[in-house]
């Protein structure tokens, strides 16, 4: 079953299932916005450039550089001139605009939104040669419902439950049977019983917790195995979170009564997290607790800080008994590339991605965006932290083959966009004061006045 979520589960699993910075809409840790040339697109008759064109990215940390060399061996090779125009944090407001007054690069980094911001004033290119290389489970998401395809996606975000395997061992869990949330449950009250660690993390501090609703909720109203699916009713804007939402704050406040969380939910910072999280790998760090909610591009980020953490990848749990279980899934931040319909440039362009997607050049760009790859054909060497990303969700995939649903982000997908914010606000509004039952209505009326005010309704 293929269609079209990471939390460290703090000292075990982490029910912070997400997008990572992906799914949120973030734009990347930017710190220019000043735009940067790799040649100057005002070539000279005499220069050898062919042509020039305009690429638009929105990485502006050191590894820019990576990108930039890139481009600059591409050009090296053609004599074709490419200016990089980088947003930095204002990316998305940026192409917004540029979207409305139709001067558009005429390629970008489309962010997780090729198919529902982006595929109108995109080229489909679905006739190109790497096509047969993207990752299948992908390949749904990115397509539209005429097959058309956007983006060459050297990367993937993939959002499920992280876990440290040595916790969920010691207490005597095995991770592979954790197929709905009664077992999910089951897991953290394992967990809590053994005493040395905090079943699932929490770090309300930084809004990060997003995150955890971006993962129950597709388990409970959009996946394809549900027999009450509501995800049409979502996307057209008649889903009644009042009368069908409900259950949205359930498996929070159940979380929170059982004492499931870690001790500094309210204070916990997503940096004291990675630390904390990779910790746990020496006999479970500090106050016997691991910190951290995000996807499983944030591995690299938990290996940096030990290299020896024992990392696993699940997907979310079912609803149902005989549901399957779920792994969104979508572009990476910085790695996914499409054309302009109207470019100038076409076969500039395409000579571009073609080049991008060879293996030998798609390995770099994945290393610096730090997700899996979206290329079947890209093979990264075992001493990169990509690689142990990868093999992870390998990993998972193998354990639960043929009771598996990929689908897009569920924010992206079944939420209007804008609703990222009042998910973090709603369930800070649902936890912080500690009487999440209490609660209950406050957080749901604020995601429905929301939802419905960007509706329309």
């Amino acid at each position: 079953m293929q269609k079209k979520y990471l939390k460290i589960m703090s000292a075990a699993l982490c029910a912070a299932m997400c997008t990572s910075l992906v799914a949120c809409g973030s734009s990347g840790d930017s710190s220019s916005s000043d735009s940067k040339n790799t040649e100057s697109s005002d070539s000279s008759s005499d220069s050898g450039k062919k042509k020039g064109l305009e690429v638009a990215y929105n990485l502006t940390t050191e590894d820019f550089s990576v990108f930039e060399g890139i481009i600059n061996d591409f050009t090296k090779e053609t004599g074709i001139d490419v200016t990089i125009y980088n947003g930095g944090d204002d990316y998305e407001s940026a192409m917004k605009t540029r979207m409305s007054s139709g001067d558009l690069p005429d390629m970008w980094v489309t962010h997780g939104w090729s198919v529902i911001r982006y595929s109108e004033y995109m080229m489909d290119l679905s006739d190109q040669p790497w096509v047969e290389n993207i990752d299948a489970g992908l390949k749904d998401v990115i397509s539209n419902d005429n097959g058309e395809l956007f983006i060459l996606p050297i990367t993937q975000a993939i959002a499920g439950i992280m876990y440290n395997k040595d916790v969920l061992e010691d207490a005597g869990v095995d991770a592979t049977q954790i197929r709905t949330w009664d077992d999910f449950d089951a897991a953290c009250k394992a967990i809590k019983d053994k005493g040395e660690a905090s079943p699932i993390e929490m770090c309300l501090a930084d809004g990060f917790d997003s995150y955890m609703l971006e993962g129950i909720w597709p388990t409970l109203y959009s996946n394809e195995d549900l027999s009450d699916n509501k995800g049409e009713a979502l996307k057209d804007g008649t889903f009644d979170w009042q009368k069908d939402g409900s259950d949205a704050f359930e498996k929070p406040t159940e979380w929170y009564e059982n004492g499931y969380l870690n001790e500094d939910y309210v204070s916990g910072s997503k940096d004291a997290g990675l630390s904390v999280s990779a910790n746990i790998a020496k006999k479970y760090g500090q106050n016997n607790e691991v910190t951290y909610s995000g996807t499983a591009e944030m591995i690299p980020s938990i290996l940096a800080y030990n290299a020896d953490a024992n990392i696993g990848i699940l997907p979310l749990p079912s609803k149902e008994k005989d549901g399957a279980s779920y792994f969104g899934t979508g572009e990476g931040n910085f790695s996914c590339f499409g054309i302009w319909k109207d470019t100038k440039y076409e076969d500039e362009c395409k000579q571009l991605l073609e080049y991008l997607a060879q293996p030998e050049i798609a390995v770099q760009i994945v290393k610096i965006d730090g997700g899996i790859p979206g290329l079947t054909n890209i093979e990264l060497d075992e001493s990169d932290q990509a690689a142990y990303t990868t093999n992870a969700f390998k990993e998972a995939q193998s354990q639960f083959d043929g009771d598996l649903i990929y689908d897009n982000f569920f924010d992206r997908e079944y939420l209007p966009s804008g609703m990222w914010s009042v998910m973090a606000d709603a369930t800070s509004t649902l936890l912080a004061d500690g009487d999440p039952k209490g609660a209950n209505e406050e957080a749901l009326s604020m995601v429905a006045d929301n939802y419905n005010d960007l509706m329309g309704n």
